[in-house]
């Protein structure tokens, strides 16, 4: 299964929509792998998207920076 590619698309649907709903912010670039807190680097998901997308994140770099996100 190619996680990079399910990760790369939640977050190019995110960017794409407005959620009405509750949202949480997600870092595309992981702080602890680099990222910035710069607007073009976070994006609204749902709760269950960003505990997915977390999952991915590991499941592609598996290191521990990642459980702790």
């Amino acid at each position: 299964m190619n996680y990079k590619q399910l990760y790369d698309q939640i977050i190019d649907r995110a960017k794409k929509r407005i959620l009405a709903s509750y949202v949480e912010n997600h870092h595309i670039v992981p702080k602890s792998m680099g990222g910035s807190d710069s607007a073009s680097n976070i994006v609204k998901l749902t709760a269950k998207e960003h505990f997915v997308c977390h999952h991915l994140l590991w499941k592609i770099y598996r290191n521990k920076e990642m459980t702790k996100a």
